[in-house]
């Protein structure tokens, strides 16, 4: 039985039979049917019911997917032992997943040095605002706002404190608002429809009365918050930021009315409760590095 078969069906397993995990597994989707395929017929069992639209685990599925994730665990931690004794080095695989901004912000900034301490460790960054439960389940390191999960670790988060900014050029052309009501005379940007998990209220400052600002209507929605800070950059308007957000961009941007106070969200380190003492290890070495990355940006985190 093949151990990429095997990492299929256990991946399957986990998250009810969702296929989308081939982006998180790195594979085309009809490898995942074809690596089922191929235990089937060497085990002789049904392992997946298929039916359009939906897939579930039959009740041999059921009674053999601990069997599988013991043997594939079994696999890894004797793998690991084996490059411990020969090769003392940092290998294998990280499937990190994180929001488009802090991909393009912390990331592209901090991952240069950590492939260079660490080459031989192969990093897949899946940036998306919003979390498919295939991603979830299948990456080593969510650091996003996440709801509670018991397969997770809680390590640690930033606090994001949500506002309004411009650049200096844009408020020196069309003047500092001095009151709420002052933002009706200015262009006013927003995300459009766009979700983003575990955060409803993205365009929070559109909401009026709530965060003590008049009915907003935005000349602008981009669905990316780099995009959107690097259009309020060049000065095209005031757009909803977090004040944590200019030590990640180079483009430096003003508070406007700074008595309006948006939405805190918290943005989480997790790792996964069940991993592998190779994927622990791989962890946790990401995390001393990323955690060291921060504290020279200045960027507080609270432990769990």
């Amino acid at each position: 039985m093949r151990i990429k078969a095997l990492k299929t069906f256990v991946y399957l397993a986990e998250t009810g039979c969702d296929f989308d995990g081939h982006k998180a597994l790195g594979i085309p989707r009809s490898n995942m049917w074809n690596h089922i395929n191929e235990i089937e017929s060497e085990t002789g069992l049904k392992l997946i019911e298929r039916q359009r639209g939906k897939s579930f685990l039959t009740k041999e599925g059921l009674a053999f997917a601990p069997i599988a994730h013991k043997m594939y665990t079994t696999y890894k931690e004797g793998l690991n032992n084996i490059r411990h004794d020969e090769c003392p080095e940092i290998e294998g695989n990280l499937i990190i997943s994180t929001t488009n901004a802090l991909a393009s912000g912390m990331f592209m900034k901090s991952i240069k040095d950590f492939h260079s301490n660490y080459p031989n460790l192969r990093v897949n960054v899946i940036a998306d605002d919003y979390l498919p439960k295939s991603v979830e389940a299948g990456a080593d390191i969510l650091l996003r706002p996440i709801g509670n999960n018991p397969d997770l670790n809680k390590k640690w988060h930033i606090k994001y404190h949500h506002g309004l900014f411009a650049s200096e050029e844009y408020l020196k052309k069309k003047g500092v608002p001095r009151t709420p009501e002052d933002l009706l005379n200015h262009c006013i940007m927003g995300y459009g429809a766009h979700e983003f998990s575990h955060f409803e209220e993205i365009n929070w400052h559109l909401k009026g009365k709530s965060w003590g600002l008049p009915k907003l209507v935005p000349s602008l929605t981009i669905n990316s918050t780099t995009s959107l800070v690097l259009a309020a950059a060049q000065g095209i308007g005031i757009c909803p930021a977090t004040t944590e957000s200019n030590a990640f961009y180079d483009e430096k941007l003003i508070r406007v009315l700074p008595q309006i106070a948006g939405p805190i969200i918290n943005t989480y380190f997790c790792t996964k409760q069940n991993a592998t003492s190779s994927t622990r290890k791989n962890t946790e070495v990401f995390q001393n590095f990323f955690e060291k990355y921060l504290d020279t940006i200045g960027v507080k985190i609270t432990y769990e």
